[in-house]
C-alpha cells in the first residue's frame, strides 16, 4: 500500500499512531489492507502535499474516509475554516521563503564585489571598515566596532529603517576624516573615568546632530519625511538600552538629538 501511494512503511504506522488511517483486521497473521485503506491514504496524502497539517486532515476526513459526497452543514464550514488556515499558513511561508531568496541574493553579490557576510547593507559595512582602519588609537576603534555591531543588530532586528543606508554613502576624505574625528571625541568620553557634565554631553550630541544634518544636505527633509519614525524611535531606544551604565545619558542624548533633527526636518 506504501509503495501504491508513494509513501513509506513508516509513514503508513504512523497514521496508524495518530488515528488518521485504521487499523485493517487480521488475516492470516496480517493485516489485511483493502481498496478502502488504500483510497482513505491517498486523500490524506493528497491533503498533505497540499499543505494541510496532520492535526487538520483528522478532523476532515471522516471515519469511513468518504469524501464522495463532501462535508456538509457544521462539517463544511469547519473544513473550510480549515482549510482557509492552511492558506493564509502557506501564504507566510511563501512571504518567508521569499524573504529568504533575496537575503540569500543579496549574499550572493556581498560575496562577488567584496566577501562581506553580514545584515549590514554593503555601504555600511564599508564605511565601518574604512574609518576602522584609519583610527589610529585602539579606543576610537572600540567605540567605532561598537557602533558597527549595533547598528548590524539593529539591521538583523528589523529596526533600523533603510533610509539609514544613505548616511554612509558619498564621503571624501575630508568627511571621513571628520568621521574619525567625531568618534575619538566620542571614545574620550567613554574612557573618561569621571562622568562626563551635562554641558559635555549636549555638545557631543550637538556635534553627532550636526554632522548627520551636514551629511545628509538637501537631502535630508525627503529622507525624513519617508523614514518610518517608529522605526528610528525604536533603534534609538535599542542604542541606549545597549549603552553601557555610565554611557547612557550620553547615548539617550545623541538619540534624542537625532529624533528631534528628523522631526524638525519633516515639518519643513
Amino acid at each position: 500500500m506504501a509503495e501504491l501511494t508513494g509513501t513509506t512503511v513508516r509513514t503508513v504506522r504512523y497514521y496508524h499512531q495518530i488515528g488518521l488511517l485504521p487499523i485493517p483486521g487480521g488475516r492470516d497473521g496480517r493485516r489485511d489492507y483493502d481498496l478502502t485503506h488504500v483510497a482513505r491514504l491517498i486523500r490524506i496524502r493528497w491533503l498533505t502535499q497540499a499543505g494541510v497539517p496532520l492535526s487538520r486532515i483528522v478532523g476532515m476526513l471522516r471515519p469511513s474516509g468518504d469524501l464522495d459526497q463532501g462535508p456538509a452543514g457544521a462539517d463544511r464550514e469547519s473544513v473550510l475554516t480549515d482549510l482557509n488556515a492552511t492558506v493564509v499558513a502557506l501564504e507566510e511561508q511563501l512571504d518567508q521563503l521569499e524573504a529568504q531568496r533575496t537575503r540569500v541574493r543579496r549574499l550572493i553579490s556581498a560575496v562577488e564585489q567584496h566577501d562581506h557576510l553580514s545584515p549590514l547593507p554593503a555601504a555600511i559595512a564599508r564605511f565601518y571598515g574604512t574609518i576602522e582602519q584609519r583610527a589610529r588609537d585602539d579606543s576610537v576603534r572600540r567605540v567605532i566596532r561598537r557602533e558597527r555591531d549595533f547598528v548590524e543588530l539593529a539591521f538583523y532586528r528589523g529596526e533600523m529603517p533603510p533610509e539609514v543606508e544613505a548616511l554612509f554613502q558619498g564621503f571624501d576624505e575630508a568627511r571621513l576624516a571628520e568621521s574619525v574625528a567625531l568618534f575619538g571625541q566620542v571614545a574620550y568620553r567613554y574612557e573618561s573615568t569621571s562622568a562626563p557634565s551635562e554641558e559635555e554631553v549636549a555638545q557631543t550630541a550637538a556635534a553627532v546632530a550636526e554632522r548627520f544634518s551636514q551629511h545628509l544636505g538637501p537631502e535630508l527633509p525627503r529622507l525624513a519625511r519617508s523614514v518610518d519614525l517608529d522605526a528610528v524611535k525604536r533603534a534609538a531606544d535599542l542604542y541606549v538600552r545597549l549603552a553601557e551604565d555610565k554611557d547612557r545619558r550620553t547615548a539617550r542624548a545623541i538619540a534624542d538629538a537625532l529624533l528631534d533633527t528628523i522631526e524638525e526636518a519633516r515639518a519643513e
